[in-house]
């Protein structure tokens, strides 16, 4: 009797075993199952973040809009070729600090011989960044933050000798209506202070007398 009862207790601690065996492996799937469902969505969500988008991109895109707006060829081409020389010597990144240090690297090296040799790039690429951030793709444009601007363009004008003008002067037939005309006109854009000052043609040629 008492080796019956023996059996009996060692065949339920032996059934109880296993179901404790058997309890600890589905707990250990589940956690298993539950960091395969971590992963896959870890992978899903990188797949879905949407990449970065990039200086030649965005450029793309901004010609495009600009085609959108019927922008005449002259200007489009300027756009093509500016934006293309600037993109060929950067990092290809609209990332600030890149960007920023590929504009102020561009318009240093462009050589200081006409001020529209640095204006048209100055034109176009400010146009452009411009456009990015209130595309909200970058989040300040580095042109207005160092304060970069066009450079003053006086034209190729060049005094003229004072002993030019004053044979010039001489040459007018103040007699007639059209040179006494000419005469008048040339004084008059003469009468600054500053060409008075300047100009000792203005004090040696004086007026005719009215008859």
């Amino acid at each position: 009797m008492f080796e019956i009862l023996s059996f009996y207790i060692k065949l339920v601690a032996f059934s109880c075993f296993l179901n404790l065996g058997f309890s600890l492996k589905i707990a250990r799937n589940l956690r298993l199952g539950e960091r395969v469902c971590s992963l896959e969505d870890a992978m899903r969500m990188v797949k879905m973040k949407p990449k970065p988008m990039d200086l030649e991109t965005a450029m793309q895109k901004f010609l495009l809009v600009k085609e959108s707006q019927h922008t005449g060829e002259e200007t489009m081409k300027d756009y093509r070729n500016c934006l293309a020389r600037f993109l060929a010597d950067s990092h290809n990144s609209l990332d600030y600090s890149l960007l920023e240090s590929d504009v102020l690297t561009f318009f240093a090296a462009i050589p200081d011989t006409s001020p529209a040799r640095y204006n048209k790039p100055f034109q176009n690429i400010n146009a452009f960044l411009n456009w990015a951030l209130e595309q909200e793709l970058i989040e300040k444009n580095p042109i207005k933050v160092h304060k970069l601007h066009k450079r003053r363009d006086d034209g190729n004008i060049k005094p003229l000798p004072v002993d030019k003008l004053q044979a010039f002067l001489a040459s007018l037939d103040k007699s007639t209506y059209t040179g006494l005309r000419d005469y008048v006109i040339c004084m008059q854009c003469s009468s600054t202070k500053e060409s008075r000052r300047r100009s000792v043609w203005q004090s040696s040629t004086p007026l005719p007398s009215a008859r």
